[in-house]
């Protein structure tokens, strides 16, 4: 009796070719990508390499990613498979199989299709393993030997998560059999023929879950509001997607049916009438679609920005080749004397751009119009952050301002913001001040600290003795040590390649240290001091936004696999329901000419619509997007917007051909 149940599972596999080899070859690509996910997580050559950290966390969560996303999306096409063969279940019940018998036929077809997809699938995670490991070595820019081996860890996640995965589509598949009844299984393919209602409340809370998302998108400023609401607005824009393809796409079809010259048109007829009736099961499958080409556009245009953008990124963090910050605890200027310390270990002439100044750094939250110190306004929601300095020093660190500022008396202070400050006085630490003169102004250097704040800007005082009243008012309100006074020296290099410019900084960053262990007095006073080069820190900035765009790239490959899958089995499904109604058409007279544009027709509007939707999902995500990247060092929009657009023309064309294969398998089914 057991090689029967053998023997059966073979020929129904066998029998059933056209919808297991693409969900098995679906199964062998995500078990092969998890494994060199998690070979590329666990590589000893990779832990080598200084900053691999933020590589090992990138990976980690790629691997998480795609187990969630394979339960999803073999679970999805397990669904149409069983489906497909609920008649085919059905006779065999009725032909005497007992339902205890079939469950066993089936446990056999998904050990079967474990075991393929599980050892081919780690075969050919071992093969291109070494291939993906070149790979992500060229983008990172890292020149050493590929370390090859075989992931113990990584054969051990596959086993256990695609195992699972197949017991999980086995349980489901055997509930599917145990709950019906042979009439039930025989019917299983015309479920839902019924014609749906329209459900005005459903599609009303998709337009509201997508208008709101929309509105979280385009007019959330804050930047740390923008990380916490982006998830919200992301699951908005899901609930909002199925709602919407649910109850709208009914409502649309409706209309179109109701437009009788439209309707009553032989390409249109049998097209509108046929999705109307299977809709409930097809917006599923269309709101699917929509949510992962979204998916693709969002991660592999962002990845890919920041990726090509990384010189740029650099800049916006590093805007001069060496910085020197050191934290006083009391106000003090020892610029002259490091920069000395400095200039002996290198000429002075081989650098430019020099500029030394010392601040004030206070944070302060935003009561109506108002700046203010008290703590029930001060949050990282309503943060801004104000350089209080003199104008000797702020002219030091911006030389355009020395014919702008003029005189500033005793009392006095000139505010430089990155948005306009119309007010005539304002108060900082209790001690207010009358505003000389105000200015709208950004510079580049600032650019990575407002990208996490509300607002930056300078406090222009009349010279230290001012500065050195606001520091101690915060030291009285705050407390010792929680304040400091800074000085900064930064400069870049006239010359050099980037290897000399990194041993420059070293001499640089040894005689810093040198200054300090020499100057004991000076130790005691100091917060915190440290050394900052551009050069050193390239390589892990190739790291880091490498490893990401090696993740959107894969990522983006999966959720593609995924969609086009999705879509196959969609139409493939779809063809056997409308096999039966086109033969009837043409036995009353439909040539096989018009039979064909009917299916074009159909096909046209199953693909158009998740297209469309996706593309106005990604442009009002772009704000959003656009804020959550500056964050990342990259403020380079037409940058961002160049790769979407680009993303947008690449993913049409592949999406355009799935469309032309779709269309000949369906219209092949159907003949």
């Amino acid at each position: 009796m057991g090689k029967l149940y053998f023997k059966l599972a073979k020929t129904n596999l066998s029998n059933n070719k056209p919808f297991y080899i693409p969900y098995i070859i679906s199964s062998i690509i995500t078990v092969a990508m998890l494994y060199m996910m998690s070979f590329l997580s666990d590589n000893k050559g990779l832990n080598k390499i200084m900053g691999a950290d933020s590589l090992a966390t990138i990976f980690r969560l790629g691997v998480g990613i795609i187990v969630i996303f394979s339960y999803i999306f073999l679970f999805y096409t397990n669904s149409f498979i069983i489906k497909r063969r609920k008649k085919e279940i059905g006779v065999y019940n009725i032909l005497g199989m007992e339902k205890r018998h079939l469950s066993k036929v089936l446990f056999v077809e998904t050990i079967y299709s474990a075991i393929i997809s599980l050892v081919c699938g780690i075969i050919v995670g071992i093969v291109f393993s070494k291939f993906i490991l070149m790979v992500l070595y060229g983008i990172i820019g890292i020149h050493k030997t590929v370390e090859f081996f075989v992931n113990i860890h990584g054969i051990i996640l596959c086993v256990v998560s695609f195992g699972i995965l197949f017991l999980l589509t086995f349980l489901y598949n055997f509930m599917q059999i145990k709950l019906a009844n042979p009439i039930e299984l025989l019917r299983g393919t015309n479920v839902g023929e019924r014609e749906p209602k329209t459900k005005i409340f459903m599609t009303i809370v998709g337009v509201v879950c997508l208008a709101i998302a929309y509105y979280i998108a385009i007019t959330t400023e804050n930047p740390l509001n923008v990380l916490t609401l982006f998830f919200v607005a992301v699951l908005l824009v899901i609930i909002g997607t199925f709602a919407l393809f649910t109850a709208g796409s009914i409502a649309l079809l409706k209309l179109l049916r109701n437009n009788k010259k439209f309707y009553y048109n032989k390409r249109h007829f049998m097209a509108v009438s046929g999705m109307l009736y299977r809709m409930k099961q097809n917006a599923a499958g269309l709101a699917s679609i929509c949510i992962l080409s979204t998916m693709v556009l969002v991660v592999i245009s962002t990845t890919v920005s920041m990726y090509v953008g990384i010189q740029d990124e650099l800049m916006a963090r590093y805007p001069n080749d060496v910085c020197v910050t050191v934290d006083y605890n009391s106000v003090i200027d020892k610029s002259s004397e490091i920069e000395k310390a400095i200039f002996d270990e290198i000429d002075s002439a081989e650098v430019k751009n020099k500029k030394a100044f010392s601040y004030l750094s206070v944070f302060v939250g935003q009561k109506g119009d108002n700046f203010t110190t008290d703590k029930e306004h001060l949050s990282y929601q309503n943060s801004y952050l104000f350089y209080i300095l003199s104008k000797d020093d702020f002219i030091k660190r911006d030389n355009s301002f020395k014919d702008k500022i003029g005189n500033i008396s005793k009392g006095e202070a000139v505010v430089v913001l990155n948005k306009k400050y119309d007010k005539k006085d304002i108060k900082i630490f209790g001690k207010n001040y009358k505003v000389n003169k105000s200015f709208e102004h950004m510079e580049d250097n600032d650019l990575y600290m407002i990208s996490t704040l509300n607002g930056l800007g300078y406090i222009i005082l009349d010279n230290d003795e001012s500065v050195q009243e606001l520091y101690d008012m915060q030291e009285k309100m705050l407390g010792k040590g929680a304040n400091y006074y800074t000085n900064k020296i930064r400069f870049d290099f006239k010359s050099g390649n980037k290897k000399q410019k990194a041993a420059a900084y070293k001499k640089i960053d040894n005689a810093v240290k040198k200054y300090f262990k020499e100057n004991k007095n000076d130790k005691k006073e100091i917060s915190s001091y440290w050394v900052e080069s551009r050069q050193e820190n390239e390589q892990n900035f190739y790291l880091l936004y490498g490893g990401l765009f090696f993740l959107g790239i894969f990522l983006g490959t999966m959720f593609l696999i995924v969609t086009v899958m999705i879509i196959f089995y969609k139409q493939i499904t779809e063809g056997y329901d409308d096999r039966e109604r086109y033969q009837i058409l043409e036995k009353v007279g439909m040539s096989s000419r018009e039979v064909k544009d009917t299916i074009k027709s159909q096909i046209r509007i199953v693909f158009v619509l998740p297209i469309f939707a996706a593309a106005v999902h990604v442009t009002a995500a772009f704000p959003m997007v656009n804020r959550i990247l500056k964050m990342l060092n990259l403020n380079n929009e037409k940058l961002f917007a160049g790769c979407l657009a680009a993303t947008i023309i690449v993913f049409a064309v592949i999406y355009y051909l799935v469309f032309k294969v779709t269309s000949r398998a369906y219209y092949k089914i159907v003949k």
